[in-house]
């Protein structure tokens, strides 16, 4: 009905709608039942942004955080955002939701020495005992292979470690 009036009204062409949800429990997957998994299935939320005359329906499956939101909307609204918050802007994917998106996404789990870090096609879960996850999304969406004892990924784990929240205790 929201979506409706706007669309009806006056303010349809200057606004923008952002929709997000939190993400839900582990159900039984990978004998889970808890939401502070650093999984895919238990760390992936809805988002969806209509800025007007926008990519309407276009699709892009990159990885983002949500605490990318705030500067977003700065940016698409010209209001300077504050420097020292850690976000990125998504206003290039909603110009071109197949640009090259440098950025990883970090979800942080339930200690500030626990999370996960995704690219579009890796992701590395870090807990606070030291223990370890790789998984190569593409080949293995469901996160059934844990790749970080494997000599031959230890190059990209490396890679994946160095996109840790500063806020982590290192490895």
């Amino acid at each position: 009905r929201v979506l409706d009036a706007l669309e009806r009204g006056p303010h349809r062409d200057n606004t923008i709608v952002a929709l997000w949800s939190d993400h839900g429990w582990q159900l039984g997957e990978k004998e889970h039942w808890q939401k502070y998994t650093g999984w895919r299935l238990g760390t992936r939320v809805p988002l969806i942004i209509r800025e007007p005359g926008r990519n309407e329906g276009a699709v892009c499956d990159q990885p983002v955080s949500l605490v990318d939101l705030y500067r977003t909307l700065a940016d698409l609204c010209d209001i300077q955002a504050p420097e020292n918050i850690s976000a990125h802007s998504l206003a290039p994917l909603l110009k071109n939701p197949n640009a090259e998106w440098p950025h990883a996404a970090v979800t942080q789990l339930g200690h500030p020495d626990e999370y996960a870090v995704s690219t579009r096609t890796w992701r590395y879960i870090h807990y606070r005992n030291g223990d370890e996850e790789l998984y190569d999304i593409a080949s293995d969406p469901h996160e059934w292979t844990n790749l970080a004892a494997k000599p031959e990924h230890a190059t990209k784990l490396a890679e994946l470690r160095t996109l840790a929240p500063k806020d982590a205790v290192p490895v």
